[in-house]
């Protein structure tokens, strides 16, 4: 029988798919992997090949072949559900196994690999986006399975495949390898594996000497990572087909990745880890992974960014440099780069921000900001939500300055007055009309079809919202273009400059609504409160006037308990804000509420 190292050498030298001169250069070579010591160890393998007649003339012989194939590979089956990775979804617009790298999608490279590798009988399991997949069928001739249920781990697509699993490849859609992994033959059971330094979002691997997978587990800051795709032999399918029908019902199973599952079971499968240089093979679990291959971001966040930044900045692409991909916004994705010198922030819009941002209502309110000299960070938008701004250095940390600040607040109410200004007497106004009651109506509405009645749940708050806003409605205050989200995320102060910024959820809307946030950090009888409104109007608010921007932050708050709920409906996450925005909402309930009575009488 072939051993380990032996088979290595003959699977090499199919793979060069030629004579070979130099046989243990060209085996030593070319492993990504460990396998031999040195050229040495691969000479004295080779010799032993010779004798034994697998090897003649530089070539592997037609006995080498009888003997090696039993180790046959049958398959392959790529899980490209993509289920458990919200924050992907919500960001782009195809699945991860559909980013292109130079003119090719990374499933499709893996397909082709496979298929040079002579492996044709490929299973492809979908979920999320699946029919954006469905051109393989035709294209590349394999076969779609389809998960039902993307909110479970990756064994559950794993276990959609159970009748594929024989001598067989398994790969993530969103490998990359920089050349062809596979072989039309494998020894064993293995799985990918690559050293990492930084091991704390992986899953890492211990090994026996002989390197026997024993356990896969989490939380080590370095290590041997599972990585990449790998294979089972006939023998551990058949024993792992038996463990899935057996516990896949087991809700605690459902949640595993595919190799957790295996390393429940490590005594009784028997699979190995094979360790490939960092350089060799990808993965991209996380926005920042794309940028470890050149140019993969800027091709697949849309397929014209760079074509729209050479537009805009009229540059050329080899000019735009230094991309650096922030964790910031609840909505889009934003990154930096840099042309001739000069830093800018790109924002590609997510996905679910589409229900609840009006694109041209944000394009004008943009353009007023620009011309009113609020916003100076400006170059270019457009409708579809792609935006390019000028990246300000020095901005300030505002989080002890907003609401502690006075000054910095007053300086704001008078930046949102300069834009107010340009947008009163809009002839077009219907066109960018923005009721806040509506609007959230709209939200809870949508969320309540994954969250049960809403409205039932808040109906005292309904009741009395509703009731707020027809006293607002009274004071006939004149509308006018708003910003809608100001808050201190939204603010970007430097020693020379004042900024406000983001304008997608910009409408025709009560001036007051602005101020939704900009008074929420105070006392409502407050005096900072009379003081951030005189420097707004110019001159002190009346009681009235106060009155009525006191309601408007509750108006403006329950929008956002709506924003909020609408968020987790679709499983993005808003943080802890939905409770500070109730809590504010009830404050100015029981504030306003009583006073307007007193004013208009019961509605």
């Amino acid at each position: 029988m072939i051993t380990y190292k032996e088979f290595e050498v003959i699977r090499t030298m199919l793979k060069a798919g030629r004579p070979l001169e130099d046989i243990p250069g060209y085996v030593y070579d070319n492993v990504h992997y460990y396998v031999f010591k040195s050229r040495e160890e691969v000479a004295e393998l080779t010799a032993s090949l010779i004798r034994k007649g697998y090897i003649r003339d530089g070539a592997v012989t037609e006995t080498a072949m009888e003997e090696i194939e039993p180790l046959k590979v049958d398959n392959a089956v790529i899980l490209a559900a993509g289920g458990s990775d919200i924050s992907a979804k919500s960001v782009y617009s195809m699945p991860k196994g559909l980013y292109v790298k130079n003119g090719e999608t990374l499933i499709e490279r893996q397909i082709r690999q496979l298929q040079e590798a002579g492996i044709h009988d490929i299973t492809v399991v979908v979920g999320y986006k699946q029919e954006m997949y469905f051109f393989l069928a035709e294209k590349w001739g394999v076969e779609l399975e389809i998960n039902p249920d993307l909110k479970k781990n990756n064994i559950y697509s794993l276990y959609i495949a159970i009748d594929h699993l024989s001598s067989t490849y398994i790969l993530n859609c969103d490998n990359y390898f920089e050349e062809n992994p596979f072989s039309r033959y494998e020894y064993n059971a293995y799985h990918a594996a690559v050293y990492k330094e930084d091991a704390s979002n992986e899953l890492l691997v211990r090994k026996n000497l002989s390197g026997r997978l024993l356990e896969v587990y989490s939380g080590a800051k370095s290590g041997e990572c599972i990585y990449g795709h790998a294979y089972l032999d006939r023998t551990l399918s058949r024993r792992l087909r038996n463990y899935l029908r057996e516990e896949i019902s087991d809700f605690r199973v459902s949640a595993l990745f595919w190799e957790e599952f295996v390393s429940r079971h490590a005594e009784d499968l028997d699979m190995y880890i094979r360790t490939y240089d960092g350089d060799f093979l990808f993965e991209f679990d996380s926005i920042q992974e794309i940028q470890n291959i050149d140019s993969l971001f800027l091709e697949n966040v849309s397929g014209r960014i760079n074509e729209k930044i050479c537009q805009v900045l009229r540059c050329r692409e080899d000019e735009i440099g230094n991309i650096v991909i922030l964790q910031k916004g609840l909505t889009n994705v934003l990154f930096t780069f840099v042309v001739r010198g000069e830093k800018y922030i790109f924002r590609y819009p997510g996905e679910s921000s589409s229900f609840f941002i009006y694109r041209k209502n944000e394009v004008r309110a943009q353009q007023l900001a620009a011309r009113a000299g609020v916003d100076n960070t400006y170059v270019y938008i457009d409708e579809t939500g792609v935006k390019i701004s000028k990246f300000v250095e020095g901005a300030k940390d505002l989080s002890n300055l907003y609401y502690h600040d006075l000054s910095l607040m007053q300086h704001l109410a008078r930046q949102i007055r300069k834009f107010h200004e340009e947008g009163y007497g809009m002839k077009d106004w219907k066109d960018f009309e923005y009721n806040p009651i509506y609007q959230c109506e709209r939200l809870m509405q949508e969320a309540s079809k994954m969250k049960g009645n809403l409205f039932e749940l808040f109906r005292t708050e309904w009741d009395a919202m509703r009731r707020l806003y027809a006293y607002t409605e009274k004071d006939g205050v004149e509308k006018t273009m708003c910003h809608n989200d100001i808050n201190g995320d939204n603010c970007l102060l430097t020693d020379t400059s004042f900024d406000v910024i983001d304008w997608e959820f910009a409408g025709w809307n009560d001036p007051a609504y602005d101020f939704g946030r900009v008074i929420a950090g105070y006392d409502l009888e407050d005096p900072d409160i009379d003081a951030i409104l005189e420097a707004y109007f110019g001159r002190p608010a009346t009681e009235l006037e106060r009155l009525h921007f006191i309601t408007y932050m509750g108006i403006h708050n329950w929008y956002y308990v709506g924003w909020a709920l609408y968020k987790e409906s679709i499983n993005e996450s808003s943080r802890d804000w939905m409770l500070f925005f109730f809590k504010q909402v009830k404050r100015v309930i029981a504030y306003a509420l009583p006073r307007y009575e007193a004013i208009y009488g019961t509605l």
